[in-house]
């Protein structure tokens, strides 16, 4: 508050307290009546002020503190800003500096002030003064984790529409700013422990300690700084590595600073770029996120004649601790059951299995790498390599059946006989969804879904929304689902989108089985023509 210009805006235009805080904006009315109340019962201060008087002065005198045992006038001072020099150098504390100054003892009389006061003499400094400590930085004790804020996209071949997000997960060293970035689809604990095992290996070894952003993954509770709760996992692995986390503040950037720096730069050198490609999977992306990564730890810092990967190599690399023998292993347990199609589903990703585990029950143990598969004995049958494309297929070529002539259910003869009962367009489609596969079972599941509509719509409401679907070149099981429902009950909103969406050559075909009126076939011109009229049911 302006003390002054409040006084002045009372005493000599006669505002209220009221009229003051809702014109000038000065603080609230109850603040300043408050005021203006401790400054009428102030002996020391009267209207008008006289030149020498200052809002410093004016708030010491009326809101001085009852019982302040911190008066100069008892207790030795000491320069604040020297305290603030010394706390750069390494090892350095408060405690150690009280305790310099304590040591002195008495001095003229005053009293050298407690460890508290010390310190809130400090803190009260640093407030008036704005001062932003910097924290010194030494190789090998500190790494940053944070997630970028702008994300990725992965493409799916089979259904343009659709898209899967991809979070950047980014670490930096806080000495060298030798940073390492990987693309995750998923932030759940396992794929945090696979990209911070990741990190690690980059580096070649550990830091003394870990400051990561209180993601959910890292931090599960951090009210007060002090005594922040971590993730039961991440705590086990950092036993295992040997280092300690020390999450940053809550909404505090300038804990992790490094990191903050290196998402900006990954976002703009980076990740805008990567932005404008087109990415069909994970493995992809990251293999062109991490060539870029490394390009640009290369670089040489501004006005400097050395890089991030200089700095490193020559100061930091041999200052890490040693890597574990063995790496951390986040393991997943999960009971899954192999489908007709001879695989089992993780994560929307498909493993194949051998034909004689059909329709069991096994347990599959995740890493970040592989994916075990046991047994209701537990004994480990099989041994997948991960993948962390969704709807992605994982085959051994020995689990895929070289026939399905003897085999009674799923296979490409049942589901083009049950496609050709309903419509010779459903048993195109059919074919053609199961030719986009490497492996025809690999197909089965979209087949069975597709020709499940046919109780739920009706087998002419399917045969047509087949037609149009090959009419469009997109015969998909994503694409049937999304239009099935506009076959099944047509109207006039109907025919305009369907106008719409053909090509005009083929805006005079004969549209059969789908709107009929009075059991008659229209062409979609005459169908456009009834509907003006308003005949069309």
């Amino acid at each position: 508050m302006d003390y002054k210009r409040v006084l002045k805006l009372h005493f000599e235009n006669g505002y209220s307290g009221r009229t003051i805080a809702k014109n000038t904006g000065e603080g609230q009315r109850t603040a300043i009546n408050e005021f203006l109340k401790r400054f009428k019962e102030c002996e020391e201060l009267n209207w008008p002020l006289s030149e020498e008087v200052t809002n410093e002065y004016i708030e010491a005198l009326l809101y001085k503190k009852r019982g302040n045992i911190e008066n100069d006038e008892f207790y030795r001072a000491f320069s604040e800003e020297e305290v603030h020099r010394k706390l750069a150098k390494k090892g350095e504390t408060l405690l150690h500096l009280w305790k310099l100054y304590n040591a002195e003892g008495e001095v003229e009389g005053k009293r050298p002030l407690s460890y508290r006061q010390y310190c809130r003499r400090y803190s009260n400094w640093l407030d008036n003064k704005d001062v932003t400590f910097h924290i010194q930085r030494y190789p090998g004790v500190n790494t940053e984790l944070d997630f970028a804020g702008k994300v990725l996209w992965l493409h799916d071949r089979r259904d343009p529409e659709a898209l899967t997000k991809v979070t950047i997960f980014v670490s930096a060293l806080s000495f060298s700013d030798l940073f390492y970035v990987e693309g995750m689809t998923c932030c759940d604990i396992g794929n945090w422990i696979r990209v911070n095992n990741n990190a690690l290996k980059y580096f070649g070894g550990v830091t003394q300690t870990v400051t990561p952003d209180n993601c959910k993954v890292a931090v599960t509770k951090n009210k007060d700084w002090i005594d922040p709760v971590l993730n039961p996992e991440f705590q086990a692995w950092a036993a295992h590595n040997g280092t300690v986390i020390l999450p940053a503040k809550v909404k505090s950037p300038r804990w992790k600073p490094n990191v903050e720096g290196h998402v900006r730069i990954v976002t703009m050198h980076i990740l805008v770029e990567m932005d404008e490609m087109t990415f069909y999977s994970l493995e992809e992306l990251n293999a062109e996120l991490w060539k870029r990564m490394e390009a640009e730890n290369c670089v040489n810092f501004s006005k400097l004649n050395y890089s991030r990967r200089d700095l490193f190599e020559k100061e930091e690399k041999e200052a890490l601790l040693p890597l574990p023998e063995t790496q951390y292993e986040y393991l997943a347990r999960k009971n899954v059951t192999v489908s007709p199609d001879f695989s089992f589903v993780y994560d929307t990703v498909h493993y194949s299995m051998p034909r004689k585990y059909l329709r069991k029950t096994l347990e599959i143990r995740v890493a970040d790498r592989k994916i075990y598969v046991y047994n209701d004995n537990g004994d480990l049958i099989r041994t997948h390599e991960r993948s962390y494309t969704p709807k992605s297929w994982v085959v051994i070529p020995t689990d895929m059946p070289k026939e399905y002539s003897d085999y009674s259910f799923w296979n490409t003869p049942y589901f083009l006989a049950k496609a050709g009962n309903i419509g010779s367009n459903t048993r195109v489609l059919i074919q053609r969804v199961i030719e986009k596969f490497d492996y025809p079972v690999q197909s089965f599941r979209s087949c069975f879904g597709i020709l499940r509509f046919a109780e739920k719509y009706g087998k002419e409401a399917l045969e047509n929304c087949c037609r149009d679907a090959i009419l469009r070149g997109k015969c998909s099981y994503n694409y049937i689902s999304n239009t099935i429902s506009l076959y099944a009950h047509p109207g006039a909103d109907t025919i305009d989108r369907m106008a719409s969406s053909l090509k005009p050559v083929d805006k005079d075909q004969v549209v059969t089985g789908v709107y009929k009126d009075d059991d008659s076939r229209y062409s979609l011109k005459n169908l456009l023509k009834k509907q003006e009229g308003g005949d069309l049911q």
